[in-house]
């Protein structure tokens, strides 16, 4: 079964897995189960804080 799938390339060469985490570091569940729009919603939020106290020093 693993012979029928494709690789997925970027000019050319095979993409590198991505580094994404299997837990929430909101929730601390599985992110392949559920939903996660509170806690990206969540996330997005701080990352606007925190560039937005960069911004100002």
């Amino acid at each position: 079964m693993t012979a029928l799938r494709r690789k997925t390339t970027i000019r050319g060469r095979p993409m590198k897995p991505l580094d994404l985490n299997v837990m929430c570091d909101i929730c601390n569940k599985s992110r392949a189960h559920g939903n996660h729009d509170k806690c990206s919603k969540q996330r997005q939020a701080e990352a606007a804080e925190r560039r937005a106290r960069e911004n100002q020093s």
